[in-house]
């Protein structure tokens, strides 16, 4: 999902792409289930990598865990991110109210056939879904039990991406991230369901990009909501909509 990303990116922003445990070359080691663990496991492998500024960027069950990671860096006193970047997640202290980790095969299997997510090629080769299956279970269980502990604000601020018709992250509540930075907190909305990421990932790169004060905005990418106050456009391309407390 994430290849073309380097090319968009560069040479401003070099991508490093997190494989988790169960994945590519780590696809022998068992998927972890408890951010706890995931989280140290990544504060390990990514700490070389911490010596230059860097921002941080997670879509769904990432987006808890990149949060969480950005948390665990300041509470062990290591530089933290720029900026972080959620996309297709509620805001952490909120109850997921989509709950399907626990569904028999069966039901599961048409759970995420309804997210639109899993292709149709895995979703319709048993032998695929043999494979697939028990490590989608173990994402999504990791997700959906996920129980937020209160901390302060974070100091770098918060960017939201959000599918208008994202079952799993109702949009009306998406404004809730503010409460997790002190910094600002943006909401961008984008058409799509809760794999809205596939339709939109270039809109998505140059945000992230023009956040970091690498590049222009596309003039095609328009925040359609708003909460909070809006600050003024600097130029007619741009629209920054910022939450606040």
């Amino acid at each position: 999902m994430f290849r073309e990303w380097y090319e968009w990116c560069e040479p401003e922003v070099e991508v490093v792409a997190v494989e988790l445990p169960g994945r590519g070359f780590h696809s022998r080691s068992p998927a972890v289930e408890r951010m706890e663990t995931m989280v140290e496991r990544l504060l390990i492998g990514l700490d070389p990598l911490l010596d230059t500024p860097f921002a941080l960027f997670g879509h769904s069950m990432g987006a808890l865990i990149a949060f969480e990671l950005s948390r665990a860096l300041k509470q062990n006193g290591r530089k933290g991110p720029l900026h972080l970047f959620v996309s297709g997640m509620r805001a952490p202290h909120l109850r997921g109210e989509y709950q399907i980790h626990s569904l028999p095969d069966r039901e599961l299997i048409e759970a995420l056939r309804a997210l639109n997510g899993t292709s149709a090629e895995v979703i319709g080769n048993q032998s695929l879904l043999e494979i697939f299956l028990p490590l989608l279970r173990s994402d999504l269980r990791l997700a959906e039990t996920y129980c937020y502990t209160p901390g302060p604000p974070m100091h770098h601020p918060i960017t939201v991406f959000s599918g208008r018709e994202d079952i799993t992250a109702p949009l009306e509540r998406q404004q809730e991230w503010q409460r997790h930075t002190a910094s600002g907190c943006t909401v961008r909305v984008l058409e799509g369901d809760h794999f809205f990421i596939q339709q939109h990932a270039h809109l998505m790169a140059a945000s992230i990009l023009k956040s970091l004060g690498r590049t222009s905005l596309p003039a095609e990418f328009q925040p359609a909501a708003v909460w909070g106050r809006v600050e003024e456009k600097k130029d007619e391309a741009e629209a920054t909509f910022t939450s606040v407390e």
